[in-house]
């Protein structure tokens, strides 16, 4: 029997400074893995009249460390080009200086490369929007190159060269709550793991040009913690909200990869999500089997059409028929096997004019601060239900388990069986589509679809309520629950 059920806003002796063993729910033995808690804080919390040097701007209140970046995402210079979105993939939004002629402090050496000021080129350093080349096996012709961040550099050498992403993606809003509402988020800690409620829009991982405003850097900065205490174990997409663990030791990290992969002798992770969706008529209890693209993406890959992964999934209703655009290798000429999807729709029941009305409030305000129109919002799309104030009566609650785990597995599966995720502008075009046939023909139709959907920058309807990791239950309600 499950001796404890952990849930967001419980009591717990977080982020102590002292030494402590900490039960993992479930009731079982201490945890077995080094405790982090007395660790020397390397970044200390901002105070009046203490510097914090770059990297380490800790922010407990709820406000950005960064106001000038924030001043350039309110109100944005229009000579600029416009940030690195989705759907604008393959061009270059970042600046690329030349060799440096001498040894360079790294404040002055963005700001040459960017055309900043040296106060602006501070906070892109601490936002993690800047990168020196560097060749792990040694530089030469036909060598490699990679970038590494250089946040807490001080000096940029002579001959180095550094790329600098002068709008970096920003999150600030679900970022920088302060202190005690990240304390009201977490669900559960112990020395190995601890476990959050993500809000949504924010990525669970960091974003190439923002190495901080992601849910463990914000944990971290908000609550004084040193940087890389959080490790990620699994990702929720950054519009969905709910359970999310995050490791503190590669031992914990090891161990829930482990379970993931349903290594023989690892816990059980069961994941429930509730959703609300709109539906002419309720979803049918059971079991829900698709199969879905597996790949390739990139130029000409579906086709002869260029196919990124930020777009929507395709699924059809059986292994059968033709394989995918290539083999494992690549080879356009072969066909790889579509991946099985299967989930589990445990409940669906009418929304609530509460729950209708808390999603609308939650929902608007989003977003006004994404700052971008709703594509779908013409009045007649069944998505903007939630936002305009229509009736509720197409709206269902459903809760499903998932059976596999793949990329938008939920999304793509109540969409393609009729039951859109409110504010879920990727996969409104999908709905009702199964890519059955794969001839010249179907794949116009698909890539159709694929090209009117947009990645939200708002919330989506769906809430990772419940994770099951052995005898261990974290639990979370979801954001339209009043």
């Amino acid at each position: 029997a499950m001796a404890e059920v952990a849930r967001a806003g419980t009591p717990a002796a977080a982020f102590s400074s002292r030494p402590r063993t900490v039960r993992i729910a479930g009731g079982g033995a201490p945890s077995p893995y080094p405790s982090t808690s007395s660790r020397p804080t390397r970044c200390p919390r901002r105070r009046r009249g203490l510097f914090v040097p770059f990297g380490c701007r800790a922010s407990t209140e709820a406000s950005s460390p960064w106001p000038l970046l924030d001043a350039v995402e309110d109100d944005p210079d229009p000579s600029e080009p416009p940030r690195a979105t989705p759907s604008s993939a393959g061009a270059a939004h970042w600046t690329v200086s030349e060799p440096m002629s001498r040894d360079t402090d790294a404040a002055s050496a963005v700001a040459s490369t960017a055309d900043v000021s040296r106060e602006m080129a501070a906070e892109l350093l601490d936002v993690g929007a800047v990168y020196a080349e560097c060749w792990p096996e040694g530089e030469g012709e036909g060598k490699p190159t990679r970038w590494r961040r250089i946040a807490d550099r001080k000096i940029v050498a002579k001959g180095e060269v550094i790329r600098v992403h002068k709008r970096p993606r920003r999150y600030r809003h679900a970022c920088w709550l302060g202190r005690d509402a990240w304390l009201d988020r977490v669900v559960h800690e112990s020395d190995a793991i601890l476990v959050v409620n993500k809000p949504h829009r924010l990525p669970s991982m960091a974003h190439e040009s923002n190495a901080v405003e992601h849910c463990g850097g914000c944990l971290e900065r908000s609550l004084g913690l040193p940087p890389g205490t959080l490790r990620v174990t699994h990702r929720l997409d950054s519009s969905t909200s709910g359970v999310l663990v995050l490791g503190k030791t590669t031992e914990a990290v090891r161990e829930f990869n482990d379970s993931v992969a349903k290594t023989p002798g690892s816990r059980e992770i069961v994941k429930t999500y509730a959703a609300l969706v709109s539906s002419k008529a309720s979803v049918p209890l059971g079991s829900l089997t698709h199969w879905m693209y597996p790949g390739p993406f990139g130029v000409g890959a579906f086709h002869g059409r260029t196919l990124r992964r930020s777009r929507a999934r395709l699924l059809r209703s059986s292994a059968d028929g033709d394989r995918g655009g290539g083999d494992e290798t690549g080879d356009k000429r072969g066909g790889r096997r579509w991946k099985r999807c299967e989930l589990r729709v445990v409940s669906c029941k009418p929304a609530t004019q509460s729950q209708v009305d808390a999603w609308r409030t939650l929902f608007g305000r989003e977003l006004e601060r994404a700052r971008k129109p709703f594509p779908f919002d013409d009045g007649a799309d069944p998505l903007s239900q939630g936002l305009a104030g229509e009736s509720c009566e197409s709206m269902w609650v459903v809760r499903v388990e998932l059976v596999t785990g793949r990329t938008h597995q939920v999304r793509a599966q109540l969409a393609a069986a009729g039951a859109p995720l409110l504010g879920d502008s990727l996969y409104q075009p999908m709905v009702g589509y199964l890519h059955d046939a794969d001839d010249a023909c179907a794949a116009k139709e698909a890539w159709r679809r694929m090209e009117r959907g947009t990645v939200p920058d708002w919330p989506v309807a769906l809430h990772a309520e419940t994770l099951r990791w052995g005898d261990s239950v974290f639990s979370t309600a979801p954001p339209w629950d009043p």
